[in-house]
C-alpha cells in the first residue's frame, strides 16, 4: 500500500509527464516529492522498479540527471490497491483509499462495480477435485463481541449461534425445548434441581471432547457479576459434574423455565482448556466452540467461518462464509444488488426490489424509547412521561420513515394483527400533561446508534412540535453499552427483539446492561425481580403468561418506555439459494443455506 501511495505522490509531483515517456529528474527532486531523504528516495525508486511501476536509470557522476519513466496507469493502480484492501478484509480502508485517490467519478464507479461482483456465491475446485463453496456477505453493522457471556446485539448473538452450541435449543414452530448438546434432562419436583445428560463424542473446534466439566466452567463464567448475562445463572448455587456426561445444577429458588434458560446464547458451552482465548474476548484470539462453523479469521472488517466437519448435528452445506463489514458512510457509497448475494435487510441500507428474487418478511420486534427513571429531574414526573407517549404520531412515523417500520406498537409484546391506526396519539392531551408536569424547556439527551439515526431525528422534530426539546447523540454500537452512556442518557432509542419469545423479554428485564433494566431506578428493579421470581415458579403456561401480562401492565403504568413501531426484517435471495429462512432474530442460519444449480447465478 505504501509503495502505491509513493507512486501516486510522484506522479502528482510530475503531473505533466505522460505514462511510457521518459523524462529527466534529479534525486533531490524525487526526495522532495516523496518527503524523504535522497538515500530513502533511491530505495523507493528501486522498489518501484522491482514492482514494475517505473523504469529508472540513474545519472552517472555528480550533477548528471537521471531518467524516469512511469509505467503504471494511475487509475488502474488505485483500483488494484483498493481491491487488495478488500481481500484483506478492510472494506473501510478501500473506500477511504478510493475517496482520497480516485480523482474521477469513473474510477469510483469501476471499483464499486467490482465490489458488487466480489460478494455472493463462488464455487471453485482445489486439490484433487475437491469443490469448495464460498458465500461472501456484506453486513452493514459491526461485530461488537462474540463472547457469549457478554453479547447483547442481535447480529452478535446470531454469529455466536453459528459458532457455538448450547445444551438445548428452542423449536420456534412448536415453542418446545429440544435436545442439542444434552440428549435429555430432568428436574426435581419443585424445579430447583436440574440434571442434564450430555451426548458422547461431541468435539470442540480444537479437537477436544466436550464434557460435563466444560458445562460447569461455562456456566460459572457466565455467573460472574461483571458479565452482561450474569442474570441467567445468578440463582445457581452448585454445579456438579457427576460423571463425564452428566451435570447436576442446584438453584437458589425454583425455576420452571431453567431448561429454556439453557437455550440462551450466553449458555453456550465453551472449552475450559482454551480459557478466555476460546471465548474470543482476548484481542487476537479466535472463539473455540462446538457449533456448525469455526472462525478462522476475525478482524474489525471481516469474519471468516469455515464449516466444522465434526459438528455433532447436520453439516453446514456452504463450506466457507465470509462476513464483510461494510462501514457506515452516510449513503455516500452504495452497492448495487448482485444476484449471487444473500441480503438480510434490517434497515441499514436501502435495496432495490428484484422481481426474480424471493423476499421473505418477518416482524422481529419494536422500536422503543426507554426513559431513564434513575435520573433526577423532569423525567420523574408521571405526567411528563405520559406526555412523551401521547405526543408521538406512530402512524405518521410508519408513513414517513417506511421500511423497516411496519405498524404502530403500543406495548412490550407482539400483536398477531397490529392495527395501522395509533390510538395513543393525542397532541392536545400531551399538551395538558406537559403543563401539569411543570416542564420548563429542559433539553433531553436522546442516545442511539447509526441504525436508528433517521428515526431519532424524526422524533426530535415530532417532539419539538409538542414543545419538548431533544438533543440527539449518535454513538457507536459498543459505546452505547457503557454504563456512563446510560447514566448520561435521558432516553435511549433501540429495537427490542420480541419475536424471540419469552426468554428474550426476560433478558431485557433482568440483564443489568439491557436498555430497559439499566434505565430503571433501584426500587423498580427490585420490584421487577420479585415479580419475575413469582413468574418462574408457575408451572402452567397460562399462569406464566398471565403473570407476564401483569408485569407488562406494571411497566406501562409506571411509564418506563415509549413504544413506537413494530419493525420487520426481510431477506432477499436468488431462486437458486435454498434453505433461506429468517430466524426469530431476523437473520438467516448459515448452516441451512445451499445452492441449487450454481449455473443459475452466472
Amino acid at each position: 500500500m505504501r509503495l502505491a501511495e509513493d507512486y501516486l505522490r510522484l506522479r502528482s509531483a510530475y503531473s505533466g509527464e505522460k505514462k511510457g515517456e521518459p523524462f529527466q529528474v534529479t534525486i533531490d527532486g524525487v526526495a522532495e516529492a516523496l518527503y524523504c531523504t535522497p538515500r530513502n528516495a533511491r530505495l523507493i525508486l528501486r522498489k518501484m522498479t522491482d514492482a514494475g511501476l517505473i523504469q529508472y536509470a540513474a545519472g552517472q557522476g555528480r550533477g548528471h540527471r537521471s531518467e524516469l519513466t512511469f509505467l503504471a496507469d494511475r487509475r488502474e493502480l488505485v483500483i488494484r490497491e483498493a481491491q487488495q484492501y478488500v481481500r484483506q478484509g478492510d472494506v473501510q480502508g478501500a473506500l477511504l483509499w478510493v475517496k482520497e485517490r480516485a480523482g474521477e467519478h469513473e474510477v469510483k464507479q469501476r471499483f464499486m462495480d467490482w465490489l458488487t461482483g466480489y460478494f455472493g456465491y463462488r464455487m471453485e475446485t482445489i486439490g484433487e477435485g475437491r469443490i469448495v463453496e464460498t458465500l461472501r456477505l456484506p453486513i452493514y453493522r459491526p461485530i461488537v463481541t462474540l463472547d457469549p457471556a457478554d453479547a447483547m446485539y442481535a447480529f452478535d448473538t446470531h454469529m455466536i449461534r453459528q459458532v457455538h452450541a448450547t445444551l438445548v435449543e428452542l423449536d420456534r414452530e412448536t415453542d418446545k425445548v429440544t435436545p442439542a448438546l444434552a440428549l435429555d434432562w430432568e428436574s426435581s419436583t419443585d424445579a430447583s434441581c436440574w440434571t442434564f445428560y450430555l451426548r458422547k463424542g461431541v468435539t470442540f473446534h480444537n479437537g477436544t471432547e466436550l464434557t460435563a466439566d466444560d458445562v460447569k466452567y461455562s456456566l460459572l463464567r457466565v455467573q460472574q457479576e461483571a458479565r452482561n448475562h450474569s442474570w441467567l445463572c445468578r440463582d445457581i448455587v452448585e454445579i456438579c459434574a457427576e460423571s463425564r456426561y452428566k451435570v447436576r445444577i442446584k438453584l437458589r429458588q425454583p425455576n420452571v423455565l431453567f431448561a429454556l434458560y439453557m437455550s440462551h446464547t450466553a449458555a453456550a458451552v465453551l472449552s475450559r482448556d482454551s480459557g478466555e482465548n476460546g471465548a474470543g474476548s482476548v484481542p487476537g484470539s479466535l472463539p473455540v466452540g462446538a457449533g456448525p462453523y469455526r472462525i478462522t479469521k476475525l478482524l474489525p472488517g471481516i469474519c471468516i467461518l469455515e464449516v466444522f466437519q465434526n459438528y455433532y448435528a447436520a453439516r453446514g452445506q456452504i463450506d466457507r462464509i465470509e462476513v464483510m463489514i461494510i462501514p457506515d458512510t452516510g449513503g455516500e457509497w452504495s452497492l448495487e444488488t448482485n444476484p449471487g448475494v444473500l441480503i438480510v435487510e434490517t434497515g441499514e441500507a436501502r435495496r432495490q426490489e428484484l422481481k426474480a428474487w424471493r423476499c421473505s418478511r418477518l416482524v422481529t420486534g419494536c422500536s422503543m424509547l426507554t426513559i431513564n427513571l434513575a435520573k433526577p429531574g423532569i423525567l420523574q414526573a408521571d405526567s411528563f412521561r405520559r406526555a412523551l407517549g401521547l405526543a408521538v404520531d406512530r402512524s405518521r412515523m410508519v408513513r414517513d420513515l417506511g421500511y423497516p417500520y411496519a405498524s404502530p406498537c403500543l406495548g412490550f409484546h407482539l400483536e398477531p394483527n397490529p392495527a395501522s391506526a395509533d390510538p395513543m396519539y393525542d397532541p392536545e392531551e400531551a399538551a395538558r400533561e406537559l403543563r401539569r408536569s411543570g416542564y420548563c424547556g429542559e433539553v433531553l439527551k436522546l442516545y442511539t446508534y447509526r441504525r436508528h439515526e433517521q428515526a431519532a431525528y424524526w422524533l426530535q422534530q415530532q417532539y419539538d412540535q409538542a414543545g419538548i426539546r431533544l438533543d440527539v447523540y449518535i454513538v457507536p454500537w459498543a459505546d452505547l453499552m457503557k454504563e456512563e452512556r446510560t447514566r448520561e442518557a435521558d432516553l435511549i432509542l433501540f429495537e427490542a427483539l420480541l419475536n424471540e419469545g419469552l426468554l428474550r423479554q426476560i433478558e431485557y428485564l433482568l440483564s443489568r446492561y439491557s436498555f430497559i433494566r439499566s434505565m430503571l431506578d433501584p426500587g423498580a428493579q427490585a420490584e421487577v425481580d420479585q415479580l419475575m421470581g413469582q413468574l418462574l415458579q408457575k408451572e402452567e403456561p397460562e399462569a406464566r403468561n398471565e403473570a407476564f401480562q401483569q408485569l407488562q401492565t406494571w411497566l406501562s403504568k409506571r411509564g418506563t418506555a415509549v413504544y413506537l413501531t413494530y419493525n420487520e426484517a426481510r431477506v432477499l435471495s436468488h431462486p437458486a439459494q435454498q434453505g433461506v429462512r429468517l430466524n426469530a432474530a431476523g437473520w438467516v442460519d448459515f448452516k441451512d443455506i445451499w445452492f441449487k444449480g450454481e449455473g443459475e447465478l452466472r
